[in-house]
């Protein structure tokens, strides 16, 4: 407490920014995982494309703009989740502490 004002979690943007994080990186896990189940590796280059063009979109976007509904972190955590499977260190999403 400082001041006579109690602390609190962090919400508004910070807290939109980590969640939209979080969605990004679980959505792309579970959708490579998805296609690995059904027979379908992507490539070192459709990966590495994968990274280019999320950076790129959210680069651009950084400011704030929504891209298709989407949050531009969304995009930050989708090309940090591409980067992990191309190092092959991918984590299980379908865990409760990856959900939050």
């Amino acid at each position: 407490m400082l001041d006579g004002i109690p602390e609190q979690a962090p919400t508004g943007l910070a807290t939109d920014d980590e969640h939209a994080y979080h969605d990004g990186y679980a959505r792309t896990i579970r959708e490579l995982d998805w296609a690995r189940r059904h027979g379908w590796v992507p490539t070192e280059r459709q990966i590495v494309l994968g990274i280019s063009q999320a950076m790129r979109v959210y680069s651009a976007a950084r400011g704030g703009k929504f891209i298709s509904g989407r949050h531009p972190e969304w995009l930050h955590g989708r090309a940090d989740a591409l980067r992990a499977a191309l190092r092959g260190e991918a984590l299980d999403v379908d865990s409760d502490e990856s959900r939050g």
